[in-house]
């Protein structure tokens, strides 16, 4: 296992920045895209062949979700239940796959959820006035979100037929794909929505559809501690079952404050998770991809240089303690 991010681009600055923390490989996501024709090969190749200058191996890319619906939204047409316009945008998640192999990118990260992300106000501020991405549910809005209530057999129908259809060809180009949960964990029926990719139960059961070598997970640490009301215990566990099964393909490793339908996003080290039992399991387990700190805590260096360095050196010092703690035990 080894550090990685999702943030950054491919300019000399930024590279330069990676390497000068020892972050050697990374996901893209700022590609070209078009809806007739996927990715531009050629800029991908560039792109890999860029980060390999620097030492960084650009490892993973990530599926543009958000922009699949011609219809305009950020959610796709196939997880609204629409399979006529949903089969299109499916066709085009299988050639962006196929361009990922063609310029030798072995994985692909995505998420299949059924409505936005939710969040409520971020009070109150965190240490050194830090901004912290705050759930609470009793304050949050509950309008529901569709005309209709979706239920979780819907929600299933609608991943099954998308996991059908695309899971055969991460196969056939032997790219892994990478699936984030829906964020957060939300209870039944929450503005008339029944989600079941927000955590580790949902996770369970999703593996299961269409088994593969090439079918898994993006394990975001914080996506699991927010659906769990014990997340200290609760998470290394769900590391084991899903490491076990080599299902992870990529780590988010964040840390929270609270548990399930109450909860800020914090730096690591003040959470209520032990993110060095967190990253023994991933270790006992023989993960060996990417460990992203996702995001940080927002403040006032509003770059984001300042925080993403302390997330860099917090993951690769938990990489070397648990590296030493396994040789220590042999």
């Amino acid at each position: 296992m080894h550090a990685g991010t999702q943030q950054f681009t491919t300019t000399d600055k930024d590279l330069e920045f990676l390497a000068r923390h020892g972050v050697m490989a990374k996901n893209e996501n700022f590609l070209t895209f078009d809806r007739d024709v996927g990715w531009d090969v050629a800029e991908l190749t560039a792109k890999k062949e860029k980060c390999e200058k620097f030492g960084v191996d650009m490892e993973m890319v990530a599926i543009p979700i958000t922009e699949l619906n011609r219809d305009g939204g950020s959610i796709p047409a196939y997880m609204l239940g629409d399979f006529a316009k949903g089969d299109e945008e499916i066709e085009l998640v299988c050639k962006l796959i196929r361009q990922a192999a063609e310029a030798g990118i072995p994985a692909v990260k995505y998420y299949l959820c059924e409505m936005e992300n939710q969040r409520t106000d971020s009070v109150p501020p965190g240490r050194g006035n830090s901004r912290y991405s705050t759930w609470d549910l009793e304050k949050a809005d509950d309008t529901p979100r569709f005309d209709k209530p979706v239920t979780a057999e819907m929600n299933w129908e609608r991943i099954t037929h998308y996991l059908e259809r695309v899971v055969p060809v991460a196969e056939e180009c032997k790219v892994r794909t990478a699936c984030h949960p829906c964020d957060p964990w939300l209870p039944p029926g929450f503005k008339g929505v029944d989600r079941v990719l927000g955590g580790p139960d949902g996770f369970k059961r999703f593996i299961e559809i269409c088994p593969s070598d090439y079918h898994g997970v993006n394990l975001c640490l914080g996506c699991m501690a927010e659906a769990s009301t014990d997340p200290l215990n609760d998470v290394p566990e769900i590391i084991r079952y899903f490491g076990s099964r080599n299902k992870i393909f990529l780590c988010h490793f964040r840390n929270i404050v609270g548990a399930r339908n109450k909860f800020q996003e914090v730096w690591p080290d003040e959470g209520v998770m032990s993110m060095y039992r967190n990253i023994s399991a991933l270790k006992e387990v023989g993960y060996a991809h990417m460990i992203v700190p996702d995001h940080a805590p927002g403040h006032q260096d509003s770059d984001g240089y300042q925080a993403f360095a302390y997330e860099f050196g917090y993951i690769q010092a938990m990489i070397q303690a648990a590296t030493e703690a396994e040789a220590v035990a042999s």
